[in-house]
């Protein structure tokens, strides 16, 4: 049931960055998680968000969420300098 609430769900991360799409810092498994807990209503924890490193750049990114050994959903994050 969690599997199909939260599979291909879009999450937006607002940083800032410079004009080039660089990031004034990076976004971490924790922002992730953070974001996509708030959007899907469901626990997700750090260590559940399987990345191998950190984002440095504006885009879209595909991010692998595993809810369980066995069960593993992908969601889309938007990391955009605002919301529009």
């Amino acid at each position: 049931k969690l599997a199909k609430k939260l599979d291909g769900a879009k999450v937006a991360i607002i940083r800032q960055a410079s004009e080039a799409g660089q990031l004034f810092g990076s976004v971490a498994a924790r922002d992730i998680a953070a974001e996509a807990a708030k959007v899907s209503g469901i626990a997700v924890e750090r260590s559940m968000v399987l990345i191998n490193q950190n984002f440095k750049l504006i885009g879209l990114f595909p991010v692998v969420v595993a809810l369980h050994p066995e069960v593993k959903v992908t969601i889309t994050i938007n990391i955009a300098r605002s919301i529009e």
